[in-house]
């Protein structure tokens, strides 16, 4: 691949990322699959867990991290070499959605999520330092790392699938498909948010009163995280709107400027992947039958429903993120909201 330009250096760096990212993790999964220390996952010792890998052996989930480092491996040195070709650039989506989506659980999101806001509660007294920590292990960070590789792959994957043919007009398209799907992934955290804010004001939003007298004090910890999503929420507006191409006059050196189109794009893909991952966990977990939440939550209707419509809400923030890059691009083609 030649990397003499700074074009051509950009597209490499996932490819490098790749590449190390292979190597380290065929060693790792084979040296799991053995029996080595350091393993990341349940290995089904305690039950089905958050991720597709906790109720399996060691060994079964250790083999399946060496075959995905293989196939992300054989998938960089292709790329490495020049354009993928159709199978192989399919083959890398599926493979970083697996690693990226449908691995991981709820610990990415409550990392970015909670955070912040434990933080802001210990600072003024409702949380413990400590329960801050417990979010920083090395599963957590290993899910973290699953997450990048897996967009990695798909990044190379989607620059070949994204390089066929166009149809005329596809700009205005998806500038409709992007509204509908701002509205949903405004929507659904909202109604996250009103539950919570709900529970918070003492209103048994969605639960009994049983049930809000027994959350009482980690209440506050869900309407931060809701605050956070109604933040977001408003963000995912600008998608749609002129106010989301240009920077506010206000801000100094860059006020009237054009926004780079994929600065809101990819920080709102970046935000669509822990909220898909976890909300399949939440499905998965619901399906089968586990415990969801706190003691009790599985009789209480608002306790769950909102988590079962965070997939819907990561997809439609996909949408609206890619339509929003794909009209920036096209400007002629598309038609101003």
């Amino acid at each position: 691949m030649n990397t003499s330009s700074p074009r051509s250096i950009r597209a490499f760096v996932p490819v490098l990322i790749i590449v190390v990212w292979s190597v380290t993790y065929l060693v790792l999964g084979l040296l799991w699959a053995f029996g080595g220390p350091g393993y990341p996952f349940d290995a089904g010792r305690t039950g089905p867990g958050g991720t597709l890998l906790d109720p399996v052996p060691a060994a079964v989930g250790g083999s399946t991290l060496a075959g995905s480092a293989l196939v992300a491996g054989v998938v960089a040195a292709l790329a490495a070499r020049g354009p993928l070709n159709r199978a192989s650039a399919v083959a890398a989506v599926v493979a970083g959605a697996g690693l990226a989506v449908l691995l991981p659980d709820v610990r990415i999101m409550m990392t970015a999520g909670y955070l912040p806001v434990m933080l802001a509660a210990a600072l003024v007294g409702q949380a413990e330092f400590s329960m801050i920590a417990t979010m920083l292990t090395w599963p957590s960070v290993n899910l973290l790392i699953l997450m990048a590789a897996g967009v990695c792959l798909m990044v190379l994957g989607a620059r070949t699938l994204a390089g066929g043919p166009r149809q005329p007009g596809s700009a205005a398209g998806a500038l409709r498909v992007g509204q509908w799907a701002t509205v949903v992934a405004v929507a659904v955290p909202v109604v996250y948010a009103v539950t919570r804010f709900g529970w918070l004001l003492g209103l048994p939003v969605g639960i009994s009163d049983r049930f809000l007298a027994h959350i009482a004090e980690i209440t506050p910890i869900g309407a931060g995280l809701s605050l956070l999503g109604l933040f977001g929420a408003a963000l995912t507006v600008g998608l749609v709107r002129p106010w989301g191409e240009i920077w506010p006059r206000w801000m100094p050196f860059l006020g009237g400027r054009p926004i780079p189109p994929r600065l809101p794009a990819c920080s709102a893909l970046a935000l669509a992947l822990p909220i898909s991952s976890a909300g399949l966990m939440y499905v998965r977990k619901k399906l089968t039958g586990e415990q969801v939440g706190p003691v009790g939550a599985a009789e209480e209707l608002g306790a769950w429903l909102p988590e079962m419509l965070w997939p819907l809400w990561g997809a439609a923030l996909a949408v609206a993120a890619l339509a929003y890059l794909h009209r920036r691009r096209h400007p002629d083609q598309a038609r101003r909201p």
